[in-house]
């Protein structure tokens, strides 16, 4: 596959894709987790509850 490299530098090559990898899967976890906290702290019940009064008094203030 990797013929043109000569062999001693392919595994050095193949150890450096993998640690980017690997970094990159455990930064993406890392972001991942981060959003499942901050999902988990909301309350959609009173974000939706929020928001509806909020389009209600829009609403008032354009018909006014």
């Amino acid at each position: 596959m990797l013929d043109f490299i000569p062999e001693n530098l392919q595994s050095i090559i193949i150890v450096i894709v993998l640690a980017v990898l690997f970094l990159a899967v455990m930064a993406n976890n890392k972001r991942n987790q981060s959003k499942l906290r901050k999902h988990r702290k909301r309350s959609f019940k009173a974000d939706y509850i929020e928001r509806k009064k909020a389009l209600e008094r829009e609403e008032q203030e354009k018909a006014k």
